[in-house]
């Protein structure tokens, strides 16, 4: 696993136009990518800088992944999707870090980040896709 999100971006977009459901694909990646942590996370004792890194890598992507669900159709997502990304408030507090981060040049973030925030998908996901 990568934690490319333009990368996710291009996959999501050809499993879309195969007519499959992108809540669901985007769910499946999130939960690829916590796997991975949960695995990383064990592995403390032996680097923790290289493990401390790769957890915020992971936790960047998640929020990434997290920003394009919001775009998907409400009644797509399942009761655990819909209540996570009810709660905007944590959301906007995860996203300003994120964007001090960046500042600094501590973040993983793709330049097209900041985007997803805005609304301005650049892959051709819109809302009114979903």
């Amino acid at each position: 696993m990568d934690f490319d999100i333009s990368d996710f971006r291009r996959k999501l977009d050809q499993h879309r136009a195969k007519g499959g459901s992108a809540a669901e694909f985007i769910q499946q990646e999130i939960r690829k990518a916590e796997q991975v942590k949960e695995g990383i996370s064990e592995e403390t004792d032996h680097a923790a800088d290289f493990v401390s890194e790769a957890i915020n890598r992971v936790d960047t992507y998640v929020f990434q992944l997290q920003e394009i669900e919001q775009q998907c159709n409400p009644a797509e997502l399942g009761l655990d999707q819909q209540t996570n990304l009810q709660d905007q408030e944590m959301r906007d507090r995860i996203g300003e870090r994120l964007d001090r981060l960046q500042e600094r040049g501590d973040a993983n973030l793709s330049l097209e980040d900041p985007k997803l925030r805005e609304g301005k998908p650049e892959s051709g996901i819109s809302p009114a896709s979903f």
